[in-house]
């Protein structure tokens, strides 16, 4: 286990990870002693934004994909949360098994989709997983982004505002919550390098409809087996409260809350996470 400040851990992963692409899906791997675990990351990134994470695993093998349509990865017809879910069973059975399955925010959408289609993973971690429908939020930061979408439909106005650097910055500061100025550039640095990795409009303004539309309470009948929940006590797009009623609701489930954090967990504590990771492989 690495301890280093998050912009080191992620240069550390970079330097171990390889590429192999496997139809179509870009995939990264960090080669290890011990157990595989298999990354799904969030919506609008790619791989790089779980890297920090999988740099402190020094002793696992981390097998961290771009998403289809992200990054790397070649689009789908569709990029729904069904289509996703197809993808990542595929992906699933032509590369593992795995010891874990790891989901950062829409990414743990994909992953409880998947589950409860079959999915066999038996052991899972979440973190900050989406647990409110945004579709039905009344707040103000989704209302701005679902008009943020719309008008990214628009031929002329689109690839302009979606692309933007200023909208971009806005709303990485707006969930970063750490005061360390380091942890924070390095967050800048990455959502403006990645936060706009996707290969067409059409695969963003799907990927947000995607995201926007679901829960992971929809899929909790499916999720029997040992999981991890990972939380921020300030995460704003997925309040504690739910996080917490989330842990009520699965049987096999444990919580770990950040405090003073939102929902970039995975940038601002990657070795708190990594620490949970490896326990978690450890008593499972």
């Amino acid at each position: 286990m690495l301890t280093n400040p998050p912009g080191e851990l992620f240069a550390l992963a970079e330097a171990r990870s390889t590429r192999a692409d496997i139809a179509g899906t870009a995939v990264w791997t960090l080669s290890g002693n011990r157990q595989r675990v298999l990354f799904i990351h969030g919506f609008r990134g790619d791989h790089h934004g779980l890297q920090a994470v999988a740099g402190a695993l020094a002793d696992l093998t981390v097998v961290s994909p771009d998403l289809p349509g992200f990054g790397k990865s070649a689009e789908l017809e569709h990029h729904d949360l069904s289509s996703y879910s197809d993808w990542l069973i595929d992906f699933y059975t032509s590369t593992g098994p795995y010891d874990l399955v790891v989901g950062h925010s829409f990414g743990t959408l994909v992953v409880t989709k998947a589950i409860s289609n079959g999915l066999s993973a038996k052991k899972v971690c979440l973190i900050n997983p989406i647990t409110t429908r945004g579709s039905t939020s009344k707040s103000l930061s989704n209302r701005l982004a679902e008009i943020y979408y719309r008008i990214g439909k628009n031929k002329i106005l689109g690839s302009w505002l979606m692309s933007s650097g200023l909208v971009t910055r806005a709303m990485s500061i707006g969930l970063t919550k750490t005061k360390r100025a380091s942890t924070r550039r390095f967050i800048h640095a990455q959502h403006a390098s990645y936060f706009s990795s996707y290969k067409s409009n059409r695969v963003a303004i799907e990927g947000f409809q995607a995201a926007n539309s679901g829960s992971v309470f929809d899929y909790a009948d499916a999720l029997t087996g040992s999981i991890l929940l990972i939380a921020g006590s300030q995460d704003a797009v997925a309040p504690i409260s739910e996080q917490k009623r989330l842990n009520e609701v699965l049987p096999n489930s444990e919580l770990l809350v950040l405090k003073k954090v939102g929902h970039l967990s995975h940038y601002e504590r990657p070795v708190e996470i990594a620490t949970a990771i490896t326990n978690f492989l450890e008593t499972h």
